[in-house]
């Protein structure tokens, strides 16, 4: 490519300068074309391993869409191919539109992150006293996640039908039922509880519906038509369906009520509309810089230790070779998403699927490293210490088996996997197969921690796993990518 360029600048004087734009643009245009049959191919060849119906895919560089297509089938029954405007159950990516509507109430002097619950939800129990708006926003509020726990919903006896689904308050009842997990601020763990209290605080704080407030504040405003909850009644154009492969053929999911996960994760959307949302995140036109920013700081515990995961408010917060990062994946029953910003190099990468429970981290890296060398995963490495492989292979086996040795944790880990969430990711993570390898990737050094990052196959297929360890050699954390 940089041979090209220079060579018609030398040949400058024998072209006009129409003929040397239009050189440029056609080497672009070849570029860009190439990059998209390795992309095209890669996406192909991984929907087959995974079994996945449809893809939509968006990259996003500079705030511009560069590449937008869809893969496979939206509707299996109705042969109807994926394409950059079918609309997907996005899961828990709705959070971070949950808590960029509570910063905007924060930024408006409507909430405070330090308010206590009690302050929204005066039945509150007595152990969420001392919990506040910045707790849920950041997982680290203690409350049980209701939705990893096994057949929760079951005590209310329901098919789940709009008639026959629990009302707020028979929810909210429940909720103040789960037991406290650990102490605010103790470690961090997923809790879709919290978010779906978020909502309601939006709501009490705004006078507005969840929904009207995020249609009013931030879809309208930002040309995100096809964005809205996931409600089946209405007819929503182009919407998937949502499948699961079960027994060697795909199986039909129930679309998520809004009822039931709320703020945590009902919402629907498209690629082209979340490169809009992506697009903003830039700008100040929803929030402040300042404020955006603040909702990408990991959350540490109350000792100033590293928690069970970087997260902020509504994002996944992390480094990649350098590169900063801020993510998002989400799943229901019939649906898996992601969205990866790669911050430091403008680049975003959206894939939404109609498959339920898939891993698509790994998808997005390797499109990012078609575009970015710098982040291509790297290959063929000499494993500098075959002894902490070993005894991360076995803690990942151990884990995926339901058990783990708790010395080999630092004390908020420790923490984090004997909660429901932590139970439950090693259990959704077994679900897609057993351990069959385990092969050195890199390795990454960062003040008082260093990360090791490894190529492992569960069922067959290739995942990327990293595990952050303090200098100590005690696991901090793990990650899926």
């Amino acid at each position: 490519m940089r041979r090209g360029i220079a060579l018609i600048f030398e040949n400058e004087m024998k072209y006009d300068h129409k003929t040397i734009v239009f050189t440029i643009a056609l080497i672009f245009c070849v570029s860009t074309m190439a990059k998209g049959d390795v992309i095209d191919s890669y996406i192909e060849a991984q929907m087959r391993n995974l079994h996945i119906p449809g893809i939509s895919l968006a990259v996003v560089r500079n705030g511009r869409i560069v590449k937008a297509k869809g893969y496979g089938f939206a509707n299996i029954e109705a042969n109807s191919p994926a394409a950059p405007k079918t609309v997907y159950e996005i899961g828990s990516i709705t959070k971070q539109f949950t808590a960029a509507a509570v910063m905007m109430l924060v930024e408006e002097g409507k909430v405070s992150l330090d308010d206590k619950i009690p302050k929204y939800f005066p039945d509150a129990p007595p152990a969420w006293n001392q919990i506040t708006v910045r707790h849920l926003l950041n997982h680290t509020s203690g409350i049980q996640n209701h939705v990893a726990v096994p057949g929760y919903l079951n005590i209310f006896k329901t098919n789940l039908s709009f008639e026959t689904t629990p009302s707020r308050d028979e929810l909210l009842k429940e909720f103040y039922k789960l037991p406290s997990e650990f102490e605010p601020g103790e470690t961090w763990a997923y809790d879709n509880t919290g978010y779906y209290l978020l909502g309601i605080v939006i709501e009490k704080a705004s006078g507005k519906s969840y929904y009207q407030f995020l249609d009013e504040r931030i879809f309208k405003p930002l040309g995100m038509r096809a964005t809205r909850s996931t409600d089946p009644r209405p007819i929503v154009p182009n919407r998937a369906s949502g499948y699961e492969w079960v027994k060697d053929k795909y199986e039909n999911r129930p679309v998520l009520l809004p009822t039931i996960a709320f703020s945590a994760g009902t919402i629907i959307s498209t690629v082209e509309d979340m490169a809009k949302w992506d697009a903003a995140l830039y700008t100040e036109k929803l929030l402040k810089k300042s404020t955006l920013e603040q909702m990408w700081i990991p959350a540490k515990t109350r000792d100033g230790a590293l928690a069970s995961f970087d997260y902020g408010f509504g994002w996944f917060i992390d480094n990649y070779h350098g590169h900063r990062i801020v993510q998002h994946t989400g799943g229901t029953p019939g649906f898996s998403s992601v969205i990866y910003r790669f911050t430091d190099d403008k680049l975003t990468i959206i894939i939404l699927s109609n498959h339920s429970d898939r891993f698509l981290d790994h998808l997005a890296i390797g499109i990012a490293g078609i575009y970015v060398p710098a982040l291509k995963r790297p290959e063929g490495k000499t494993d500098p210490d075959p002894k902490t492989t070993l005894r991360l292979k076995e803690a990942m086996s151990n884990l995926l088996n339901g058990k783990h040795d708790a010395d080999l944790f630092t004390p908020p880990m420790r923490v984090f996997l004997n909660t429901s969430t932590g139970k439950g990711f090693w259990q959704w993570a077994a679900y897609h197969g057993a351990l069959t390898s385990f092969t050195f990737s890199d390795r990454e050094d960062a003040g008082d921690s260093y990360r090791l990052r490894y190529r492992v196959s569960l069922g067959g297929n290739p995942y990327w796993f990293s595990f952050k360890l303090m200098k100590d050699g005690k696991i901090a954390q793990i990650y899926y990518f």
